[in-house]
C-alpha cells in the first residue's frame, strides 16, 4: 500500500494489485473485508487518480444540473449548497470525509471561511491536494489528514460539522464508519453526506440488476452498495437524528439532464470530451500508442479500458433508474443533556 506522496509501482501493477485484493476481500468474511478494503481503495486511487483529474478536474463527483450549466458549475453550486445546509462560518472546525484532491474543500473553505480538515487514505491524492490548496492561497484554512476514515486518530468531539461527496461508498461497512463520525462530531453538530446508493427500483432478484451492481462496485473501488433505506437506517443506528434524506436528482435535478449525461457526451464541449464515450475510447487508443512508443507507463491503456467499463455500468444503471450517485442524508448528533 502506498505510504508516500508518490504513486507506487506502474499503473498496471496498481490495477492488478487492486483486482487481486478485491478478489480476496470478496471471498472472505466481514472481518477480512474490513481489513482488506482500505488497501483495495488505496490501490484503486493510485491507479486512477490522474485519469480522474484529466476527465473531472479537482472534484470527482456528480451534481444535479440546471439547463445551460456545465458539470463544473453544478459542482461549485453543489458545494455551496452543502455549506449553506451546515451553516458553515469562519472558525468552525469542519471535516471533509474522503476529500480526494481537495476540490470541494477549496470551494467550501473560500466561501465559508471555515477551517477544514480533509481526511484521505491515499497519500498521492493528498500531495496533489496540498498543491491545489497552496495555489488557491488557502493553507491557513485547509489541511489534510492521512488516515482511514474508519479509524481517525483524533480526539472525540473534534469537529463542529462534517460533509462528504461520494466517498463513504468506499467503506467496507457503513455502520462502524457512521459511528466513528458520530464520535468525532460535537454534540449538536451536523453532517451532510452525499453518496452512492441503490434506488427503490433496484430488484435484488433481477440478474441484470445484480450484474450492474457488481460492475459498479468492482470498477469503482466501492464496498457493497447500500440501498437508500439501508443508508438512512445505518445513520439512525449510529445514533444520529435524521433531518432530511433524499435523492437530489429526484428533488433538485432536471429530468432532461440526468446525472449520467456527464458520461454520455450529451453535454459535449472541449472541456468535457474526455468523459464522453468517444473521448474515453480515444483516450484508450492514444494511451495504447503512447505505451507502445514508451511515453506512457505500461498499463495506462488497461486503466483507461477499466474506467470505460465503469462508465458503461453507471450509464446503464442510470437509464434503468436503479442507482443514484447523489443520495443526500443530513443528520444531527443529539445535543448534550445538561
Amino acid at each position: 500500500m502506498a505510504s508516500s506522496g508518490e504513486q507506487t509501482g506502474n499503473p498496471r501493477q496498481a490495477l492488478h494489485e487492486y483486482l487481486q485484493i478485491r478478489q480476496l476481500s470478496e471471498s472472505q468474511d466481514d472481518a477480512i473485508r474490513i481489513e482488506e478494503l482500505p488497501k483495495l481503495v488505496n490501490r484503486f486511487w493510485d491507479a486512477v487518480t490522474r485519469f480522474f483529474e484529466f476527465g473531472w478536474g479537482a472534484s470527482f463527483h456528480f451534481s444535479p444540473r440546471r439547463p445551460g450549466e456545465t458539470l463544473a458549475e453544478a459542482q461549485r453550486r453543489h458545494h455551496l449548497q452543502v455549506a449553506e445546509l451546515l451553516r458553515l462560518k469562519p472558525n468552525m472546525d469542519v471535516a471533509d470525509i474522503g476529500c480526494g484532491v481537495g476540490g470541494p474543500m477549496i470551494g467550501i473553505a473560500r466561501a465559508s471561511g471555515a477551517n477544514i480538515t480533509g481526511i484521505n487514505l491515499n497519500a498521492f491524492q493528498i500531495e496533489r491536494g496540498k498543491r491545489r490548496v497552496s495555489q488557491a492561497g488557502l493553507d491557513e484554512n485547509c489541511r489534510f489528514l492521512h488516515a482511514n476514515f474508519m479509524d481517525v486518530p483524533l480526539q472525540d468531539e473534534t469537529f463542529d460539522a462534517m460533509y462528504g461527496f461520494e466517498a463513504t461508498c468506499h467503506a467496507p461497512n457503513k455502520l462502524p464508519l457512521f459511528r466513528e463520525l458520530y464520535r468525532l462530531l460535537k454534540p449538536g453538530g451536523e453532517i451532510v453526506n452525499v453518496d452512492w446508493c441503490l434506488t427503490d427500483r433496484f430488484d435484488a432478484s433481477d440478474a441484470r440488476h445484480q450484474r450492474i451492481r457488481r460492475g459498479i462496485e468492482t470498477h469503482n473501488g466501492t464496498g457493497t452498495l447500500y440501498t437508500i433505506e439501508q443508508q438512512v437506517d445505518a445513520f439512525r443506528r449510529a445514533g444520529f437524528e435524521i433531518i432530511q434524506a433524499f435523492d437530489q436528482h429526484g428533488h433538485h435535478g432536471n429530468a432532461q439532464l440526468p446525472w449520467y449525461i456527464a458520461l454520455q457526451g450529451r453535454d459535449f464541449s472541449f472541456r468535457t470530451w474526455a468523459r464522453s464515450p468517444a473521448g474515453r475510447r480515444l483516450t484508450e487508443a492514444v494511451t495504447k500508442f503512447l505505451e507502445f512508443v514508451r511515453i506512457a507507463p505500461e498499463g495506462t491503456s488497461e486503466i483507461a479500458a477499466f474506467l470505460n467499463a465503469a462508465a458503461d455500468d453507471l450509464i446503464e444503471s442510470g437509464e434503468l433508474e436503479i442507482f443514484t450517485p447523489d443520495f443526500l442524508v443530513h443528520v444531527r448528533k443529539p445535543a448534550a443533556v445538561e
